[in-house]
C-alpha cells in the first residue's frame, strides 16, 4: 500500500485559531492559541461555537506520511483562471475546497462538501494536510453568537480510473445538486457585440440562432448580455453597466416585448444583469463599506433593503418572460480585486460569514427566479453547487483572441468532474469574430457539446461560411442531445487537453497550438 492517504473525517491532530486581535506571527509556536474547546468535530463536521472574541480563520491539521504522492490538483477560489492546476506537490499553495492527489497508481480526494459556512483552503506536504477556514465578516473577524456548522470535511480512496473517481468525489461533495431539465445551449451575444446591442440587433442574432440550430432537438438559448439596461454606458472617461433594472434604454422598447418575439422565433430568452449595483441612491447602511462604483453604489449583501431589492429585480425580470437569468460580479462587488484581502471593516450584519452571506444572495436570486435557470458569472463554485442550475466555471473567453480562450475557457475542462454532480458546468463562450479563428472556436464549441457542458457561442450575424454553418449545426444538435459523454484520455497531470474519448472509444483531437504554431505569448485584453 503507498503512502498517500490520510482520513480527514477523523479528529485533527490539532487547531489552531487566529482572531481579529491576533498578532501577525500567530501561527508560531510561542504565538499559538489552541481553544480546541471553540469548536466541535464530529465526523468530519466541523462545528464553530460563540466566542467572545472575533474570529477570522481556523487551521485544522492531520498529521501522516504522504510520501508516495507524485502530483496535486487544486481547485481556484472561484472562476478557474489560471489558479487551479495540476502539479509537483507545492507545500504552501492554497488548494481551494478540494484536492486531488496521484500517486502514479490511484488518485485520492480531500475537500469540504458544498454550501459550507467559509471559505476553505487545503495545503499538502509529504508530512501531512493542513485545512484553512476562512469565517472572517468583510475583512476582519465573524461575531458568533450561535453554534454553526463551518463545514463538513470529505475524503476518498481511488478505486479506478481517475476522471471517474474525480466525478464520484463530486458527488460525495454535492449530495443535492440543481440541475437543468434540459442541456444548455445556444448564444450569448457579449463576445461579438461587447454591450453595443438593441431590440433589432437581438432579433438578427436570434434569427441566425435558429438556422444554426435548424437540426437540434429542443429549444436553444438567446441570452442577451450586458447592454440592454437603461443606465449604461461605456467611455474613455468610464464605464457603467449596472442598474436600476427596472427598465431598458432607447435601444429596446420593452424587455418583454424582446423575451416575447424571441419566443415567437421558437427560441428560449435569457438576460444578464449584475444585481448589485445601481445608480438609484441606497440608504447609506445598506450600501458596500470598502467600495463605490463611481457613478452607482453597491449594495452590502448582508443588509435586508439589498436582499429586498435583488428579490425585486429577479422577480421582475422572470416576469418579462426570461427562461434563464444570469447574475453577474457579486464576488467582485463584495470584495473588490484581489478578493478576500484582511482590514479593519465589515459588512452590516457582522454575525455572517463572508460565505454565508454569498449563499444567502444566492438563495434569493433562485428562489425570485421563480422556476428559471439561473446561470452564476463571478460566483464561488462550490457555493453556488446546489443552489443554481449553472456556473461560469471558466474565466472569461475572448473575441478578440484566441489565446485568452484556451488559457481560460479551455482551463476549465479541469472542473468536468463537477458537470451535472455540482450543476452545468459553464466555460464561457466560443467567440466567431473577424478577429479570431472560426476553425479553434468551432473546435471549442465542439469540445462543449461533445463532453455535455453548456454549449454556447457568441456568433457576429452572417459571418459563417457555409463550411461553418455546417459543423455548428452539426455540433448544435449534439448539444441538444445532451453530448456524447466525452472526457480528457489523461485526467491526471492534464491542464490543458487536447485529447478526449468517449465511453463507446471515439475520440476528438483538437491542436489549440496551430493557429499561433505555439502558444501566444504577447497580447493585451484588447489585441
Amino acid at each position: 500500500m503507498k503512502h498517500s492517504f490520510i482520513d480527514v473525517t477523523r479528529q485533527p491532530d490539532s487547531v489552531l485559531f487566529q482572531y481579529e486581535d491576533s498578532p501577525v506571527r500567530f501561527e508560531e509556536l510561542d504565538s499559538k492559541e489552541e481553544q480546541t474547546d471553540k469548536i466541535g468535530f464530529d465526523n468530519g463536521r466541523i462545528t464553530l461555537f460563540p466566542c467572545d472574541r472575533s474570529v477570522k480563520r481556523i487551521k485544522l491539521r492531520w498529521r501522516g506520511d504522504m510520501s508516495d504522492v507524485q502530483l496535486v490538483y487544486g481547485d481556484d477560489v472561484e472562476r478557474i483562471t489560471v489558479g487551479a492546476s495540476w502539479s509537483t506537490p507545492i507545500p504552501h499553495a492554497p488548494l481551494w475546497w478540494y484536492f486531488h492527489t496521484f500517486d502514479g497508481e490511484r488518485l485520492n480526494s480531500f475537500g469540504v462538501k458544498t454550501g459550507c459556512s467559509a471559505f476553505a483552503f487545503w495545503q499538502f506536504d509529504p508530512f501531512g494536510i493542513t485545512l484553512w477556514l476562512d469565517v472572517r465578516n468583510g475583512g476582519g473577524g465573524v461575531s458568533i453568537k450561535e453554534p454553526f456548522e463551518v463545514a463538513q470535511t470529505v475524503c476518498a480512496q481511488g478505486v479506478g480510473e481517475p476522471f471517474t473517481d474525480a466525478q464520484s468525489f463530486c458527488v460525495k461533495m454535492c449530495e443535492k445538486p440543481v440541475l437543468p431539465e434540459k442541456p444548455i445551449y445556444g448564444v450569448n451575444n457579449w463576445y461579438w457585440a461587447y454591450g453595443d446591442i438593441s431590440h433589432q440587433k437581438v432579433m438578427e442574432d436570434c434569427d441566425y440562432l435558429m438556422e444554426m440550430c435548424r437540426d437540434a432537438v429542443d429549444k436553444p438559448h438567446m441570452i442577451i448580455d450586458d447592454g440592454w439596461q437603461y443606465n449604461h454606458y461605456f467611455s474613455t472617461s468610464g464605464s457603467y453597466n449596472g442598474g436600476p433594472w427596472d427598465k431598458t434604454n432607447s435601444r429596446f422598447s420593452s424587455m418583454a416585448e424582446t423575451a416575447d418575439e424571441i419566443h415567437k422565433k421558437g427560441a428560449l430568452a435569457g438576460i444578464w444583469f449584475r444585481p448589485l449595483l445601481t445608480s438609484v441612491e441606497a440608504p447609506k447602511e445598506a450600501q458596500s463599506p470598502i467600495k463605490s462604483d463611481g457613478a452607482g453604489f453597491i449594495l452590502d449583501a448582508t443588509h435586508p433593503y439589498t436582499l429586498e431589492k435583488v428579490a425585486e429585480d429577479t422577480s421582475r425580470i422572470r416576469s418579462w418572460g426570461y427562461d434563464l437569468i444570469k447574475h453577474d460580479f457579486t464576488t467582485y462587488d463584495n470584495f473588490g480585486f484581489p478578493p478576500h484581502q484582511d482590514g479593519d471593516w465589515h459588512f452590516y450584519d457582522r454575525t455572517k460569514t463572508n460565505a454565508q452571506m454569498l449563499l444567502n444572495l444566492y438563495k434569493t436570486i433562485q428562489k425570485s427566479a421563480d422556476g428559471a435557470n439561473v446561470i452564476g458569472c463571478n460566483t464561488v463554485n462550490h457555493l453556488t453547487a446546489g443552489i443554481h442550475q449553472c456556473q461560469r466555471s471558466g474565466g472569461d473567453t475572448s473575441g478578440r483572441n484566441f489565446e485568452i480562450t484556451r488559457r481560460q475557457g479551455l482551463k476549465c475542462m479541469a472542473r468536468l468532474p463537477q458537470n451535472n454532480t455540482f450543476f452545468a458546468v459553464d466555460p464561457d463562450c466560443a467567440a466567431f469574430t473577424d478577429r479570431v479563428s472560426h476553425t479553434l472556436n468551432l473546435d471549442f464549441l465542439e469540445m462543449a457539446a461533445v463532453t455535455g457542458v453548456v454549449t454556447l457561442a457568441s456568433v457576429t450575424p452572417r459571418s459563417l461560411s457555409a463550411q461553418s454553418m455546417k459543423r455548428i449545426q452539426s455540433i448544435f444538435r449534439t448539444a441538444s442531445l445532451g453530448g456524447e459523454n466525452a472526457v480528457p484520455e489523461v485526467f491526471a497531470g492534464q491542464n490543458y487537453p487536447s485529447f478526449f474519448k468517449t465511453p463507446e472509444g471515439k475520440k476528438y483531437v483538437y491542436d489549440w497550438y496551430r493557429e499561433y504554431d505555439g502558444v501566444r505569448q504577447h497580447y493585451t485584453w484588447n489585441d
